[in-house]
C-alpha cells in the first residue's frame, strides 16, 4: 500500500485540485497549510516539507524558489493522489481524445465491475484515493505530468500528442517530455498504449519505459489494436465490429481502440466491451450534433481546442461544409488546416486568433475566410454560406471571450437555436 511520504505540507490553489488535495491530507493525518496567490508570499517561511501545486502553476512560479528554500520537494496533485492510492491505475493522457478515452473506460468497467473516473475530468484525483476503489481511471494532462515523481500507473495511455499548449511549454520537446512522464517511472509489470498512427516515432527516440509498450492502429496490423476491415481486433482476437460503436468519426476509431486495449489488458470480456460502447457517447460540445435548420446541419466541437482536433473533425464531416474556427492563441500555428487534404466552402473566423487562421489560410492559397465579430454573427453568415453543414470546431482555447469551451459551446447552440427560430 502506497503511502505519502509527507510531513508536512503546503498547499497552492484552492480550486478542484487545491481544494481535493487538502482534504485528501487531512483525511491522511499530515498537517498543512493551504494558500493561494494573496498569501503565498506570507507563508514562505513555513515548516513544510512537500509543496503541492495546482495545474494552473507553471515551471516558473515562485513556489519552486520557495521550495527549494526550504529544501522540499515540489508535486502535483495527481501525483499526491497516487501515493495516496493503494489500487491499480490507468491514465490517459494526449493532445485530444484523453476525456473521452478515460470516460469509455469509465463505462466499460461499469459492465464489468467498479472503477472511479477522476483527474483532470474535473475531480480531484487526491480527493478521491480517500475513498477506496478497486481500480482508478485518470485522465491526466500536461500541466499535471510537469511535476510528478514516483506516478506510475499500471497502464499508461498516450492518445496522441501534436503541438499544444507551447505558450505554457516553451516548445515542443517540454511539452512531449510532459506527456512521455505518464510512463516514465512504470515498471515490468505495467504496460504503455500508445497509438502508432497518432504518435510520431521520433517523440519516443530515447524513450525507454520500464513496462511493455503496446501499439494501437487504424492502419496496420501491430501488436496490440487495430482495425481489420470492419473488425476491432486486440491480440489476435475480433473484440467488436464498428456497428457496436455509437461514436463516429476517425478520432474515435483511435479513442475506442485505446479503450479496447487497456480493458483487454484488465481482463474485460469482448462482451462487456462491446455492451459499453453501443451506449456510450461523448459528452456534450465533442462533435455533437445540435440540429437542422431548413437542410442545414450543425455540429458542435467546441472542445476541439487545437488544429489536430480540428483536422479530425473535418475529416468526420460528410458533405461539404462550413468552418467556425477562432479563438484564444496557445502559440501554435494553423497551417495543418489547410493541408490536411479537406477544405471547407467556408471559414468563418472569430476571436484572438482570427487574423493568425486568416494568415495561414492566405499562405496555402485559401480564399475562403470571413472574419466575424462574434459567435452570433458566425452562424448566421455559415448558415447563409451555401455548405449542408456547419463545423464549430475552433482550433484555440476559449479564453479569450468565454471561461470555458462548454461555455463557448454553449453560445454556439443558442445561436443556433436562435436561428432555427426565423422559420
Amino acid at each position: 500500500m502506497r503511502r505519502p511520504t509527507i510531513g508536512k505540507a503546503l498547499v497552492l490553489g484552492r480550486g478542484i485540485s487545491g481544494n481535493g488535495a487538502a482534504f485528501a491530507l487531512r483525511a491522511a493525518g499530515v498537517k498543512y497549510l493551504q494558500c493561494d496567490e494573496s498569501d503565498l508570499d506570507e507563508k514562505r517561511n513555513a515548516d513544510f516539507d512537500t509543496a503541492v501545486i495546482s495545474p494552473g502553476v507553471n515551471s516558473r512560479h515562485r513556489i519552486f524558489t520557495y521550495a527549494a528554500e526550504a529544501g522540499a520537494e515540489v508535486i502535483s496533485e495527481i501525483e499526491l493522489g497516487y501515493r495516496l492510492c493503494s489500487s491499480p491505475v490507468i491514465a490517459v493522457t494526449g493532445t485530444n481524445g484523453k476525456t473521452t478515452t478515460a470516460k469509455l473506460l469509465g463505462r466499460i468497467f461499469s459492465v464489468s465491475g467498479e472503477a472511479c473516473v477522476t483527474g483532470n475530468v474535473g475531480r480531484s484525483f487526491a480527493a478521491d484515493a480517500t475513498d477506496p476503489h478497486a481500480l482508478y481511471v485518470a485522465e491526466v494532462s500536461s500541466f499535471q505530468l510537469e511535476n510528478v515523481r514516483l506516478f506510475a500507473p499500471h497502464i499508461a495511455v498516450i492518445t496522441n500528442i501534436t503541438p499544444d499548449h507551447l505558450d505554457r511549454h516553451g516548445s515542443m520537446e517540454a511539452y512531449v517530455a510532459a506527456k512521455l512522464n505518464v510512463a516514465r517511472a512504470q515498471t515490468a509489470d505495467d504496460f504503455l498504449i500508445v497509438s502508432a498512427d497518432d504518435v510520431p516515432a521520433e517523440y519516443l527516440k530515447g524513450f525507454c519505459p520500464g513496462g511493455e509498450t503496446i501499439f494501437t492502429s487504424r492502419r496496420a496490423a501491430v501488436n496490440g489494436a487495430y482495425i481489420e476491415g470492419d473488425k476491432f481486433i486486440f491480440r489476435g482476437e475480433t473484440v467488436c465490429r464498428r456497428s457496436d460503436i455509437k461514436m463516429s468519426g476517425v478520432h474515435n476509431e483511435s479513442n475506442v481502440l485505446s479503450a479496447i486495449a487497456a480493458a483487454r489488458l484488465m481482463g474485460v470480456s469482448g462482451r462487456d466491451i462491446r455492451h459499453a460502447l453501443h451506449e456510450f457517447e461523448p459528452d456534450d460540445h465533442r462533435m455533437r450534433y445540435v440540429e437542422s435548420v431548413n437542410g442545414v446541419a450543425f455540429y458542435d466541437d467546441s472542445k476541439g481546442t487545437n488544429a489536430d482536433a480540428t483536422i479530425k473533425a473535418m475529416l468526420s464531416m460528410c458533405g461539404t461544409f462550413a468552418l467556425i474556427a477562432g479563438g484564444s492563441d496557445k502559440g501554435c500555428g494553423f497551417d495543418g488546416l489547410f493541408e490536411c487534404g479537406v477544405l471547407p466552402e467556408k471559414l468563418f473566423v472569430i476571436g484572438e486568433t482570427a487574423d493568425k487562421i486568416a494568415a495561414s489560410a492566405a499562405r496555402h492559397g485559401y480564399r475562403g475566410v470571413e472574419k466575424c465579430g462574434d459567435m452570433r454573427e458566425a452562424v448566421f453568415r455559415a448558415y447563409r454560406s451555401g455548405a449542408a453543414n456547419v463545423l464549430l470546431s475552433p482550433a484555440a482555447a476559449s479564453f479569450d471571450r468565454y471561461r470555458s469551451y462548454a461555455e463557448r459551446g454553449r453560445d454556439f447552440v443558442r445561436a443556433v437555436k436562435e436561428l432555427s427560430g426565423e422559420r
